[in-house]
């Protein structure tokens, strides 16, 4: 048939209008669909609720009444049982608190009068030893005075007792003399108090209060005071208890105060004690340890002193005992009572609020600060001194207002009226229960079909198609209307399973105890549900390269891949009205053209192909974050054939909607035969799309196809350049895929980052800052694109620097979910934070004076194991700076601008082997643990531990040896060690032609890690010295040992190999730190060997695709003359012997190792398949690569990322 593949320009511009419009037209047709099928499912649920029998409307009303009436009865006794209690726990609170109320006042009051019974006995014993001794007052010193009031102040709790003799103004200059020279008690009163070092200076004269400071205070500073003049005298202080450590409050006039003048006036009217008004204490001051009670509140408790015990005696002195008024509350209640609040107001308008906890009390607040919540349950009482005129309103007057607190209230309160609601709440509910278990047995049957019919008719609906869901509820209700009939003894128990029946195709067999209606050949069925559909188009989609990729990946990261493909697909598919059929392994099966016919269906299916290929090739890219390297190299292969299709329901086990005939064959060989990111048509759907004035849209296929039972057959693509879906036409945004496998759109082809670049003052933000050249941040993603359009537009970034740009973003997510950990271990185990680049100037001179290959150790020192880190915080939850992630982003980027264009020693490779590397460390499993053990935490820790040598409990290892495996081959040449040694001469004298490359790279990367601009990261990478030497020795260890040609480093590792597994390893047995030590260095550096030449233990694929770019590099050293042997003449045999001495006895070691679980019998497996397979074809693969280098054109090619980002970082580096 002849094709007119020679359109116009105009011919294909109206195609492209008619495809959008039609798309239009689709979208409108699709918004229609859509409610016929909310039509349509709204149908289906009422059928499936109609399944089950319905009940008698009058016995459902009994029913209701009687559970009414039984949740009426349970509520109503459970809230009466609930308030009852809770009346009678807050009756005891309010007793209890009367009592206790009622005990306060009362002992305030005895307090007060013992402490009115010390004074007085004070004021007699004074007045017998003058009398005594024959001393006239006010000359009288009592002797001992500081014993004597010791014992005085424990007996009242008093801080401090004075004694104030009334001098007669006249007598002033006389007392003076006499208190100089009889001062002797306040030196003997130190001595007492342990101060015989303290100098209390002299005393002064009489002199007011308020100068007590001034020690050369006299009668003439205070003989006119006004205050002295109302008794005509003076009360100097003279004796204290305690002694003063400052003598100038000796000789100070009380008569100075108003308020100590108003109250002695009392004292001398009324011959009896009294109390002062609330104050504080403004002398402690002048008396050790009373320095902390100056805003305290304080009474004095005053009682005159008489001449002698005459009724009507002169009063000659005062008495004070200064009182602090939480000692009226001490020791009144007892343990675990409280709180109380005490106000105490007195008549001078004074009020404080104590609170009593037990028999503590403190000062809680001045003012009147009670909770008015309690002020029903006050209780008032008064301090009253016997004696006293109460009315009399010259004096102070003392109230108690006492109430109880919320505290105190919640101690009466428990889950008691709870408790016994529940209790009866439980009666009823057990009553109900007991009622209900037989209406439960009654209707368990019913409600299991109803239950089983709504679940298999939501199996159903995602299932099928409408019209053979429609089909299959009809058969199955004939089935029920047919056991409806028959006599219930007839009917078994099969009702519930009629539609599983018919779906098993088991519809026509009877019970055990009945007759079976047997046919000719078996069992009588029903008629299969099954049409022929003349006009259908079928796709098959097959992910091309997902074997090989998937041999590289942890299982959960191939689902990751399929689950977000095939969603997208899924949703692409409800949109055209294409009909998914099924998902084979990575094949994508779905039709157009049915359940319900249209004469469009190749359109349809034309669109829905491209909008795959569309959506899967911007999803694989978006998702190289997540999955790794090579995730957007996947392809997608589609295949499309039209033509008549025989689908129905295959009924058996597992009963599913199928697709059977020729159709189905051809369209799986368009597939097969087609073409990576192609749309291969046969003929038959060309016709169709040219028929609907389609053929702009397609390309006849150059070269014959031979298919597989069909010949030689002409095919056609779907052209490239067809306008593109308005799916993402009128949005050029890229689809980005998220944590959960669902698409998000970004602004770049790039991986964005936001606005993150911009926190680091040394990072990405200005370009500039670091050196970075502005196009290589462009090139890179590392700079997110403007908004508007520039004035210039920016140079197109290639498909490599776009490549490696999605690499640096892995390998940095990569990293930055290790750094979380390293965080989270190092906040358990210590209690650090990241703390600042402290350790900068050190980590810069690490190492200095000596080449890295000297600092390779024998054993790497472990931290040993710490419970503590068994409770470290979730990783995940662990949030670092800003600062952090745009550094380490910034050193990832720089290590690739490192990198050079190698064709195998480059970025994409370390990249591959840092993804092995992640990919071991997380194969490490734990040993077999004894039953009794599992439910211990500590003890399964311990023994994960123990069996990977500490690398499981070690974050920081394992961040050590990935970045090792990342920055590896930073800066390789392209040819090995001997032939840079003798390119380099400077460079291989510089590190005496031991290991140069990877001396070279060591350095390197741990320069520009040292770089100011990345303090924030190395502050979370180490904390301490401890923490930097381990990262250091990791890395040196770790890159050293990927020198496999190193003979001296090698017999090291064979001799340190042979001293860790020398003998069998018992499961439990707990080894040495050293022993360990020792095993976890050399699996560390197997690890790093293994996962460097990874792609030879992994699919024949891969294997070919780094061995291919292996030989590349190889052959052009030889071609450019860096190297004098032709590696074409050698490379069979060379992969032979590589595989036999080293690729299959480093795979056995890591199953050795015993650590790696199934991936060491996984890498061993493909090493020894990779090896056969390269016995059989090597010889025929080598002449194929040599040749494809001797007619590779150079000139014109583009020129790759690693190209240009290493230009940019040069002087960097």
């Amino acid at each position: 048939m002849m094709r007119d593949n020679d359109t116009d320009d105009a011919s294909e511009l109206l195609s492209v209008s008619e495809f959008s419009q039609e798309d239009e037209d689709n979208t409108s047709s699709h918004d229609d669909g859509s409610d016929a099928e909310h039509h349509q499912k709204k149908k289906k649920k009422k059928k499936g609720d109609e399944i089950g029998t319905k009940e008698s409307k009058s016995v459902f009303r009994a029913k209701l009444m009687v559970y009414l009436v039984l949740v009426v009865s349970c509520v109503t006794a459970s809230v009466l049982t609930y308030f009852f209690t809770s009346d009678q726990e807050t009756d005891d609170f309010e007793k209890d608190f009367k009592v206790f109320a009622d005990e306060i006042v009362r002992v305030a009051n005895d307090v007060l009068q013992v402490k009115i019974d010390v004074v007085e006995s004070l004021s007699i014993s004074t007045t017998s030893y003058a009398t005594k001794e024959g001393h006239q007052f006010p000359f009288v010193t009592l002797p001992d005075f500081e014993i004597q009031t010791q014992k005085a102040r424990e007996m009242a709790s008093s801080e401090l007792i004075l004694m104030t003799p009334l001098v007669d103004k006249t007598a002033g200059p006389q007392w003076e003399n006499y208190t100089k020279f009889e001062g002797s008690w306040i030196e003997q009163g130190l001595v007492i108090q342990g101060l015989p070092g303290v100098n209390p200076g002299p005393i002064p004269g009489i002199h007011d209060l308020e100068e007590s400071d001034h020690h050369n205070a006299g009668l003439d500073q205070s003989s006119d005071d006004a205050d002295s003049a109302r008794l005509g005298v003076y009360a100097p202080i003279w004796q204290t208890g305690p002694a003063p450590i400052n003598a100038s409050i000796v000789n100070s006039d009380f008569l100075s105060d108003e308020t100590f003048a108003e109250l002695a006036e009392q004292v001398v009217r009324s011959r009896l004690p009294f109390v002062s008004r609330m104050g504080r204490l403004p002398i402690a001051k002048y008396f050790a340890n009373l320095g902390d009670t100056l805003d305290s509140p304080y009474s004095f408790v005053l009682s005159p002193i008489f001449k002698d015990f005459n009724e009507n005696a002169d009063i000659v002195g005062l008495y004070y005992i200064v009182v602090p008024w939480d000692i009226y509350f001490r020791d009144i209640l007892p343990l675990g009572v409280g709180d109380i609040e005490v106000v105490v107001s007195d008549s001078c308008d004074g009020v404080v609020t104590y609170a009593i906890n037990g028999p503590n009390s403190w000062l809680k607040s001045r003012g009147d600060t009670h909770n008015s919540g309690f002020d029903n349950l006050r209780v008032t009482g008064s301090i009253d001194i016997e004696g006293q005129d109460a009315d009399n309103e010259e004096l102070c007057h003392y109230t108690l207002q006492v109430y109880p607190t919320k505290s105190m209230k919640s101690d009466y309160e428990s889950q008691d009226p709870l408790i016994f609601a529940i209790v009866v709440a439980f009666i009823f509910v057990f009553t109900t229960m007991v009622f209900l278990v037989y209406d439960w047995a009654v209707q368990r049957r019913q409600w299991m079909i109803i239950r089983a019919a709504r679940k298999t008719q939501a199996i159903v609906s995602s299932l099928f198609p409408k019209n053979v869901q429609d089909r299959i509820m009809k058969d199955v209700d004939e089935e029920v209307q047919r056991e409806a009939n028959a006599p219930f003894a007839s009917r078994g128990n099969r009702t519930k399973d009629q539609l599983q029946n018919f779906l098993k195709g088991k519809e026509g067999e009877k019970s055990d105890e009945g007759d079976e209606d047997v046919g000719a050949i078996g069992p009588k069925r029903s008629k299969p549900i099954a049409d022929l559909f003349p006009e259908a188009t079928i796709i098959f989609a097959d992910i091309v390269g997902f074997t090989a990729w998937s041999s590289t990946r942890e299982p959960s990261q191939v689902f990751q891949l399929l689950e977000t493909i095939y969603h997208v697909f899924d949703e692409i598919a409800n949109r055209r009205r294409v009909f998914k059929v099924e998902t084979v392994g990575d094949c994508y099966v779905a039709v157009a053209g049915l359940p319900e016919p249209r004469k469009d269906h190749a359109i349809v299916m034309a669109r829905f192909a491209r909008d795959c290929l569309g959506q899967f090739t911007q999803t694989v890219k978006a998702m190289v974050v997540e999955l790794g390297p090579d995730t957007e190299e996947l392809g997608l292969r589609i295949g499309l054939h039209s033509g008549p299709v025989t689908a129905g329901v295959l009924r058996g086990e597992r009963a599913r909607f199928q697709l059977f005939g020729d159709t189905v064959n051809t369209a799986a060989r368009m597939e097969s035969t087609g073409a990576r990111n192609r749309i291969h048509l046969s003929e038959q759907t060309a016709d169709l799309l040219v028929a609907h004035g389609r053929g702009s849209w397609i390309k006849a296929r150059e070269d014959a196809v031979q298919a597989k039972g069909k010949g030689t057959l002409s095919t056609f693509w779907l052209q490239e350049d067809v306008a593109p879906p308005r799916l993402w036409q009128e949005n050029e945004n890229v689809a980005e895929v998220g944590a959960g496998g669902a698409i998000q759109f970004n602004e770049d082809d790039g991986i964005d980052l936001g606005d993150r670049s911009h926190h680091s003052a040394g990072g990405l933000g200005d370009g500039s800052a670091s050196g970075h050249d502005p196009d290589f941040l462009r090139m890179s993603g590392f700079a997110k694109k403007p908004t508007a359009a520039p004035m210039e537009q920016a140079p197109p970034v290639s498909v490599a620097e776009r490549k490696t740009s999605r690499l640096v973003d892995w390998n940095t997510e990569l990293l930055m979910q290790l750094l979380k950990q390293v965080v989270a271990r190092r906040f358990a185990v210590s209690g650090r934070r990241t703390q600042p680049d402290a350790l900068w100037e050190m980590a810069r001179n690490v190492g200095e004076g000596h080449m890295p290959v000297e600092e390779v150790v024998e054993i790497i020192q472990m931290p040993d194991f710490d419970e503590r880190a068994i409770r470290q915080v979730d990783p995940d939850t662990v949030i670092l700076s800003p600062e952090v992630s745009a550094q380490c982003r910034t050193y990832v980027g720089m290590l690739a601008s490192m990198y050079r264009d190698n064709p195998f020693h480059n970025f994409e490779h370390a990249s591959h082997v840092t993804m092995s590397v992640s990919k071991l460390l997380s194969r490490i499993v734990a040993p077999e643990i004894n039953k009794e053990l599992l439910n211990d935490g500590t003890v399964q820790e311990l023994l994960l531990h123990d069996h990977t040598y500490g690398i499981t409990s070690d974050p920081l290892t394992q961040f050590s040896v990935v970045l090792s495996a990342l920055i590896h081959d930073v800066d390789h040449r392209g040819v090995p060690n001997n032939i840079l040694n003798q390119e380099d001469q400077s460079l291989a004298r510089t590190y005496e032609e031991k290991s140069v490359a990877e001396q070279n790279s060591v350095d390197l990367a741990w320069n520009t890690l040292m770089r100011p601009e990345f303090g924030e990261l190395r502050s979370c990478i180490f904390s301490d010295i401890t923490e930097l030497r381990r990262f250091r020795a990791l890395l040196i260890n770790s890159v050293i040992a990927t020198d496999i040609f190193d003979k001296e480093q090698g017999t090291m590792r064979k001799n340190r190999w042979a001293k860790a597994f020398a003998e069998d390893i018992k499961p439990d047995h707990r080894r040495d730190q050293k022993d360990q030590n020792r095993k976890a260095t050399i699996v560390i550096e197997h690890l790093i060997q293994a996962s460097d030449v990874a792609h030879t233990m992994q699919h024949w694929h891969v294997y070919q695709k780094w061995n291919e770019r292996l030989f590349q590099e190889m052959y052009e050293a030889y071609l450019t003359g860096r190297s004098d042997k032709d590696p074409s003449a050698g490379w069979y045999k060379g992969e032979l012997w590589f595989y036999d001495n080293y690729i299959i006895p480093l795979a056995k070691k890591l199953k050795r190792c015993g650590v790696f679980g199934v991936s060491s019998d996984e890498y061993l497996n493909y090493a020894l398949k990779n090896r056969q397979e390269w016995q059989d074809r090597g010889q025929e693969v080598v002449e194929e690569m040599k040749n494809a280098l001797l007619s590779e054109e150079p000139e014109g090619s583009e020129p790759s990322a690693m190209t240009t980002i290493t230009e940019v970082f040069t002087d960097e580096s």
